[in-house]
């Protein structure tokens, strides 16, 4: 085929890559996509990218990506130019975030201050913008294609240099990374702890893709073995994986005692100045767990999810809402719930999203602000710009401040925990403290912006990956579901599932050793390979540039 340096140069047709291989049906399609209609080609690019989100939670469907990932191969392999490469790359990219991302216009359904109708436009355009990461793959990929099993090993390296550029860019979205889609399917999970979520998505991008050698009739013997082994790598880990669950029963810390507590309060009604109290005492009633006496007798630490106390008040001397939850607590027991908080200074007022520990007098004995705030969401980015063109309304008119740094809380008689506050939890390597570890992870969090679409069970299985890196349990207190005890391996001990009013009482499950890397290391070895891996291809296309040699392989 075509220099890959020269885009004018036109690879062979539909009919032309028949003849050198492609099986029939392929063949087929090819010739079906090439011919006058130019919607054909976005069309299947576009499909390629929305099968690829059957892969992840709640449908969990793994084998689609054995169609999914040849597919993109596919298009790079009949991409007639660098322009139609990015394009083919786009529309994948489109169809994976806008069918994988529709949960976030369910909360532009739960808030006045923003129109409804303003729901697609918002999921479109945050598609359109995250479609251009792979857009980029497919373009890198095209530059630099080779023939046979290589393009595989290539094109795997290219993608998860673009999954590390999606989850740190512009405050970073590390949602559905190729290797979240085996958050339910815990003995492949396993590999996590070994390699962590970008080693296993490397292995998951290569392992697929390496499937679109079959499109060409020539099984070679190298084609063959290329394929043998990435089955036996992923059959090998799968079964590390089922045995570290086999030989490993949950262990229990059973002087902690945990109740997690789930209002189930519905995010359009959260806000509402007149049901505030009526929310706080729906969280203390269910609290108490019918106790004659008012107490929650029997439990250690008393969790409330993120922004339960809707006061910020809360941490204030004095506070009634604080004295009223701290009179359930008995001696030695502590309640830990989100609140806003607010800090005047000369500048002016600075707004927190944040969690209390308090004891059975009232006392606040640790306060964590959230870190990682949400775009749009928490703050505005380009805020002066918004405001001048009316949109400043997206963050309710008033946007939170971060916190500083990754904390440990100490609580007296407690093992010490990492707090993260929402989607702070999607983060690899950067939810516990490297110089303070901690035994155990707390995520609270409101998956009520989402109600009853994919967003909350993807949020779980984000955060499984978090207990299964770190070796640590999480506990997971979320306003509407999934509320939920994951031990150390990421097995869930017990849950609260989306839309239920309750509580979930359960002892704290025990940390693990520390492994002798940290996840944060572990990141940083893949993605050193994946560059070594990308320069050994980009190298000789320099050098073929130069000398204005070319042949762009097929």
């Amino acid at each position: 085929m075509t220099n890959a340096q020269d885009s004018s140069v036109q690879p062979a047709d539909g009919m032309e890559l028949a003849e050198h291989g492609l099986v029939k049906p392929i063949a087929a399609l090819v010739v079906w996509m090439q011919a006058k209609a130019e919607w054909r080609f976005p069309l299947i690019a576009f499909l390629a990218g929305a099968l690829l989100t059957a892969t992840f939670a709640p449908l969990s469907f793994f084998p689609a990506a054995i169609v999914a990932f040849p597919l993109m191969i596919l298009l790079i392999d009949c991409a007639k130019s660098r322009q139609q490469a990015f394009a083919f790359g786009w529309w994948t990219g489109f169809g994976l975030f806008s069918i994988g991302l529709t949960w976030i216009g369910h909360s532009f359904t739960q808030q006045d201050n923003v129109p409804a109708i303003l729901a697609p436009f918002a999921i479109l355009i945050l598609a359109g913008l995250m479609a251009v990461y792979i857009a980029a793959v497919f373009w890198i990929s095209w530059r630099l294609w080779v023939k046979g099993p290589l393009r595989v090993l290539l094109f795997a390296a290219v993608w998860m240099l673009f999954e590390f550029a999606r989850g740190y860019l512009f405050t970073g979205f590390p949602w559905h990374l190729a290797g979240t889609m085996w958050a339910d399917w815990l003995p492949v999970a396993q590999l996590a702890s070994a390699v962590s979520i970008y080693g296993l998505s490397a292995l998951t991008v290569l392992s697929f893709s390496a499937f679109s050698l079959f499109l060409y009739k020539n099984l070679s013997v190298p084609v063959i073995s290329a394929v043998v082994s990435m089955v036996v790598v992923f059959a090998t880990g799968t079964l590390w994986g089922q045995m570290r669950l086999e030989n490993n029963t949950t262990e229990y810390d059973l002087a902690v005692s945990l109740r997690l507590v789930q209002a189930n309060v519905k995010q359009r009604d959260k806000w509402r100045s007149y049901l505030i109290d009526d929310h706080f005492d729906k969280h203390m009633k269910l609290s108490r767990g019918g106790n004659e006496r008012g107490r929650a007798e029997g439990v250690k630490l008393l969790i409330w999810p993120e922004t339960a106390v809707q006061r910020e008040s809360f941490d204030r001397e004095a506070s009634l809402l604080r004295w009223r939850m701290s009179r359930m607590l008995e001696f030695g027991s502590y309640a830990i719930t989100g609140a806003p908080r607010y800090s005047v200074t000369a500048e002016g007022a600075s707004y927190y999203n944040s969690l209390f520990a308090l004891n059975s007098r009232g006392q606040l004995y640790a306060k964590y602000d959230k870190k990682h705030l949400v775009p749009f969401g928490e703050y505005l980015p380009f805020r002066g710009l918004l405001k001048a063109i009316g949109l400043e309304q997206l963050t309710g008119g008033v946007a939170f401040t971060p916190g500083k740094v990754v904390e440990t809380i100490h609580l007296p008689g407690v093992p010490s925990f990492s707090p993260l506050i929402c989607y702070e939890v999607i983060f690899p390597g950067r939810v516990v403290s490297q110089e303070d570890r901690p035994e155990w992870l707390l995520n609270i969090t409101n998956d009520g912006w989402f109600g009853l679409t994919n967003g909350p069970y993807q949020h779980l299985g984000l955060a499984r990956f978090r207990a299964i890196e770190e070796g640590l349990p999480l506990v997971r207190s979320a306003s509407t579901g999934v509320s939920a005890v994951i031990d150390s391996y990421g097995r869930t001990v017990s849950s609260l599932a989306v839309d239920q009013t309750g509580i979930l009482d359960s002892p704290l499950p025990l940390p693990l050793d520390a492994p002798a890397y940290s996840t944060g290391f572990k990141m940083m070895i893949t993605l050193l390979l994946t560059l070594f891996v990308a320069v050994a291809f980009l190298a000789p296309a320099i050098v073929n540039a130069r000398r204005g040699a070319g042949g762009r392989a097929k």
